[in-house]
């Protein structure tokens, strides 16, 4: 049951909602049922609720700013009516593509990793094509036309990734009874990709250090960071200082942090922990690589850049770190791929068929050695790039 006000939301107070540590919903008095739900990220979505057939629904209509809150009450109106009269909203106009893609990132998308990449290409591409069609006008010519202006302006990889969110989507939408056929059905990836292989070398890898260095925080330090440990991008970003046990060396990430979602423990060696008792911490904030406080890092194309500017070397991603993390380690410092595998947190590992029903220990004492030994390795690497410490 919706909460009960007797204060009505009003558009500067709707404005000045700040996010919370967990996600929280704002009723509103003027239109019982409607309210707005604010994200860790500040993300604030609108959506209404009411009991039918003896159990509560909730539908999501939009977005703020997109939807004012004089718009989301005309349309919420007409929402919550069809809902009482036991209307599915699929039959309804009011359910066009952009009130199932925001039910789609609340309930279906908030908890993945890659929410984030998915809403971004909904808002640039899939939004502006199919804003206010309902969901079931949609057909494949009108996804393959979309595809081919996303590669026409030179962004293929960019195209496959759109594919498999819309592909998620509507199969999500099938799934639920708004639609009853999947209009991405039978379409190929319009890209084939090439599988990287880019590993920097050690002559590269010491300009770059000293760019890290060069830099700093927050970008710098991040980026060495990634070379310590060879954990992902997005969980060192979003790194919080709750997780980690500087006393113990251990970083700790709960399993909906990563991408198995089984929780995983990293050893910090002792440049990791150096590394993070010169970290500045930000008041009141518990994220460790943060430029307001509110929210982790973010704007990785533009620190990459400088990075690249700043060390001279080019044609590598961020995702290379962490290959090359891997290959140091076995390649140059004899580590058992089991154990590389169980530090880096693959969700399979190199292991297959029997042998892997022997070998699911968690190797904790091998993973510290190993990680120390890399640890060394980018300390002595650093020492040769001009770092005097």
């Amino acid at each position: 049951m919706p909460k009960l006000t007797d204060k009505a939301l009003s558009a500067m107070g709707v404005e000045k909602l700040k996010p919370r540590a967990d996600r929280f919903d704002v009723y509103d008095a003027a239109v019982r049922g409607l309210g707005i739900r604010v994200s860790p990220a500040g993300t604030k979505t609108w959506f209404v609720m009411r009991r039918v057939s003896g159990r509560m629904i909730r539908r999501t209509i939009g977005r703020y700013p997109d939807l004012s809150l004089s718009q989301v009450r005309r349309q919420s109106a007409d929402v919550l009516e069809a809902m009482g009269n036991g209307g599915h909203p699929a039959a309804n106009q009011t359910m066009t593509f952009a009130a199932v893609v925001e039910e789609w990132l609340d309930r279906d998308q908030s908890r993945n990793r890659s929410w984030g990449q998915a809403e971004a290409a909904m808002r640039r591409d899939a939004l502006p094509a199919f804003r206010n069609l309902r969901l079931d006008q949609i057909t494949r010519s009108d996804t393959i036309r979309l595809l081919d202006r996303v590669i026409e302006r030179g962004a293929p990889v960019v195209a496959n990734r759109l594919l498999a969110y819309l592909r998620r989507l509507f199969n999500w939408s099938l799934e639920r009874g708004y639609i009853d056929s999947d209009p991405t059905s039978g379409i190929r990836s319009p890209h084939r990709e090439k599988s990287r292989d880019r590993v920097l070398t050690d002559t590269e890898l010491r300009p770059l250090l000293r760019a890290c260095d060069d830099i700093g925080y927050p970008f710098g330090s991040f980026t060495k960071l990634l070379l310590l440990t060879g954990q992902r991008r997005r969980e060192v970003a979003e790194m919080t200082w709750s997780e980690v046990d500087v006393d113990a060396g251990t970083w700790t990430l709960a399993g909906e942090r990563v991408k198995n979602g089984r929780p995983h423990v990293v050893h910090l060696n002792r440049q990791a922990v150096r590394l993070l008792s010169g970290v500045p911490r930000v008041e009141g904030s518990d994220w460790v690589f943060t430029t307001t406080g509110k929210g982790p890092i973010k704007g990785f194309s533009k620190a990459k850049a400088q990075l690249d500017a700043n060390s001279g070397i080019t044609g590598w991603t961020l995702h290379d770190i962490r290959r090359t993390f891997a290959t140091i380690l076995t390649e140059r410092l004899g580590v058992s791929p089991v154990v590389t595998d169980r530090i880096l947190n693959h969700v399979q590992g190199s292991v297959r068929g029997v042998a892997a029903v022997y070998q699911r220990g968690q190797y904790l004492e091998d993973r510290r050695a190993a990680l120390e030994a890399m640890g060394d390795y980018i300390e002595a690497m650093s020492i040769g790039a001009g770092d005097s410490k």
